[in-house]
């Protein structure tokens, strides 16, 4: 069986910072399993979120679960997603309105036929459409289902009979069409798809494969294109989202290294963004201009969480600093706005834990005083051939480790404005320097020494 796009083997550590406020809040999604966790979320508006379960204690057991809240993710419904066959797992869910929603199934088994089903009773019962056939003999696999209005989706599943399964559909399902050869790349040697390994703005969609390569559809799936990115496999985790039907990032997960597009993932330019990236998921906010949250592990340290952007990637503040819990958010990211938004956790008991609720205003974060006043650190020049100068309010202690985390310098000062770090005798590579100012707060910006 090939790999899930999403690893959730993930072990949270916890650890004791001074609160500022407010970002996160964790809530109970109601799955009896424990360490369940959601695989996806969609968003129908503000307050409806659909969202499927399944494993997150690295067992690999796939769960044919739903979940669904209608007060934007404090409380939740959930129930099992019956498709008449236990060996189907759930490679996707969009929900369309608070009574009916989408998922892919793919087979989970020798000799099962995957495909795309609806509920229209919400969750009660789920119906196979049958126009979108995924059976072409053991090469079929349905990796995910999306819509971009009532009537108009799009599917798409691993190549079958020498060429993607893609499938289109303009009135919500009951007649879907095979999108032909002609209309898109032909797969590499040993190229599939991923479940839930796709990003979509307005009428653009792209999903990820197994070699590194992003298909485009500028036309809700009618014709595509390819592009390589950086990514060798995203199945080891690396993450993507687009701002905008141009611009957008992308993390690899084994090293935290950071590339940007600006015409839609033709082409990715290699960056070092300032402050604490992570390398889980990442997810632009929609309508509020360029700001971005990050989940996973921090580059420095390796604790989990969250932080955000408030310039597209550029710059990272970790919310672990300043946040009541310092392990929060730390899964699976979805947006509907700035005020509303979640990341997946792991299911403690039927009563605790799951879902982290986003509880912030992501659009006003560029006036958080203490990330403008408190933890604004600049170094230059970046990259650099030797010395570096660092520039911010009190600054008061210089740590440098490089990536493997071995510390290589460590400096005071007196509350200066600007302290200057010689790494001439410094191995080349990229290193993480950790400024704490005289308010014991804390930002660590990465430096690359050519």
């Amino acid at each position: 069986m090939k790999k899930l796009l999403l690893c959730f083997s993930l072990l949270f550590t916890v650890f004791a910072l001074e609160a500022q406020q407010t970002y996160w809040e964790e809530y109970s999604t109601g799955f009896v399993n424990t360490s369940t966790t959601f695989r996806q979320a969609s968003y129908v508006d503000a307050n409806t979120i659909w969202a499927c379960g399944g494993a997150g204690d690295g067992s690999g057991d796939q769960y044919q679960l739903w979940a669904r809240s209608l007060d934007g993710g404090l409380t939740w419904t959930n129930g099992s997603i019956n498709l008449g066959n236990t060996n189907i797992a759930i490679g996707s869910i969009f929900g369309m309105t608070a009574t009916k929603a989408y998922i892919a199934g793919f087979p989970n088994a020798a000799g099962v036929t995957g495909g795309i089903w609806v509920t229209e009773d919400a969750g009660v019962t789920w119906t196979r459409q049958n126009t979108a056939s995924f059976n072409t003999g053991t090469d079929s696999f349905t990796n995910w289902v999306h819509f971009f209005d009532a009537n108009n989706g799009v599917c798409m599943g691993d190549p079958a009979s020498g060429y993607f399964e893609i499938y289109t559909t303009t009135n919500a399902g009951v007649n879907w069409t095979r999108v032909p050869s002609a209309n898109m790349p032909a797969p590499l040697s040993g190229e599939y798809g991923y479940t839930f390994g796709f990003e979509a703005f307005e009428n653009t969609i792209w999903c990820n494969t197994n070699k590194g390569r992003l298909l485009k559809s500028t036309n809700q799936g009618l014709t595509w294109t390819v592009s390589q990115t950086p990514s060798a496999d995203f199945g080891t985790g690396d993450s993507y989202s687009f701002r905008n039907a141009n611009e957008g990032v992308l993390i690899l997960n084994a090293d935290w290294t950071q590339h940007r597009t600006l015409d839609g993932g033709a082409t990715w330019t290699a960056e070092t963004p300032e402050g604490l990236n992570r390398n889980f998921d990442i997810s632009f906010v929609p309508g509020c201009d360029n700001v971005v949250i990050n989940t996973g592990e921090d580059v420095l340290d390796g604790f989990r969480g969250s932080s955000y952007s408030t310039d597209g990637g550029l710059t990272w503040v970790s919310i672990n600093d300043t946040d009541v819990e310092a392990v929060d958010g730390g899964g699976v990211l979805e947006f509907f706005d700035g005020t509303h938004g979640l990341a997946s956790g792991f299911t403690a008991t039927s009563v605790s834990g799951g879902v982290w609720i986003w509880i912030n205003n992501a659009c006003e974060l560029l006036a958080n005083e203490t990330f403008s006043n408190d933890k604004a650190f600049t170094a230059s020049p970046n990259p650099t051939s030797g010395l570096v100068t660092i520039a911010g309010k009190g600054i008061s202690n210089v740590v440098i480790t490089d990536v493997l985390g071995k510390q290589v310098a460590n400096t005071n000062f007196t509350s200066v404005e600007s302290a200057t770090i010689d790494m001439s005798s410094f191995n080349t590579g990229v290193y993480l320097v950790k400024v704490t100012n005289a308010n014991g707060n804390a930002s660590t910006i990465k430096v690359v020494r050519q």
